[in-house]
């Protein structure tokens, strides 16, 4: 859905209000009744204000979520979408359940609401709303867990003498950074042959002001000089479901120098 321009919302087309049921406050009550966090059948009346208090900061939590990942001028409403997603996976572990339909739809309906001037006016919301509930279900990662977010935050970590030394890079720490995000990610993988998967879009991540382009352009580098070896490059798209699959090269457990014995040719 790439070239979305800035644009008014269609005069034919009028937002709806969110369904009664979403601001009902005894049926919030009994959305965290039921969840184990609050393990009662039923909601006393010295209860009711405390549940009504959490239902509302949850509620209030998922618009903001919605509105912080909003479309923008500059944002594909799929990518917009996934993000969303993403962030709603990483609220339902410290409530302890999954979050409700009637949860997903009063968030999907605020960030629908405050997309829409950037949306495709010939596309329903029923539309981008399988496409969110799709999204939900590739999440393989949410905002801030697993391997890569744990790598990242081990590289970043790093001492520039703590980094590989890349053969043909000097001491250009951008490709060495890279280097050493998949060295991180080979020893965390749990496969027998040490593969992984990682995005552009997060090896761009571990060098502030780096490009997913730049971080895609110096990974065939690496691949080149036999750093790393490409198994998969996976597939084009923010959401395609499926990122590229590496093998690390390097040794695990120390740097390497031109000393050591990296298959590359000039």
């Amino acid at each position: 859905m790439a070239g979305f321009s800035a644009r008014g919302p269609s005069k034919s087309r009028e937002y709806p209000k969110y369904p009664k049921s979403l601001e009902s406050p005894e049926s919030l009550s009994v959305l965290v009744s039921e969840s184990p966090v609050f393990p009662v059948s039923h909601v006393s009346n010295g209860q009711t204000a405390a549940v009504h208090r959490v239902v509302r900061e949850l509620h209030s939590e998922l618009k903001a979520l919605a509105a912080r990942n909003a479309c923008t001028g500059s944002t594909r409403p799929e990518k917009s979408s996934w993000q969303l997603a993403r962030d709603l996976r990483a609220v339902a572990k410290p409530i302890g359940r999954k979050l409700s339909v009637a949860e997903l739809m009063l968030t999907f309906y605020e960030w629908h609401r405050l997309s829409q001037p950037f949306l495709d006016a010939d596309k329903t919301r029923d539309h981008y709303w399988i496409v969110f509930l799709a999204q939900l279900q590739k999440v393989r990662v949410p905002t801030g867990e697993g391997t890569v977010n744990d790598a990242l935050q081990y590289v970043s970590k790093l001492t520039e003498a703590d980094l590989p030394v890349i053969p043909g890079y000097g001491n250009a720490l951008e490709p060495r950074t890279i280097a050493a995000l998949h060295r991180e990610l080979a020893r965390r993988s749990k496969k027998k042959d040490k593969r992984y998967f990682l995005s552009y879009r997060d090896a761009a991540k571990v060098c502030d002001g780096l490009s997913h382009q730049e971080a895609h352009t110096i990974t065939f580098a690496l691949a080149s000089v036999g750093v790393i070896d490409i198994v998969n490059k996976g597939k084009v798209g923010l959401n395609s479901g499926e990122a590229a699959e590496f093998r690390c090269l390097l040794s695990q457990t120390e740097n390497r120098g031109e000393e050591d014995d990296v298959g590359f040719e000039l």
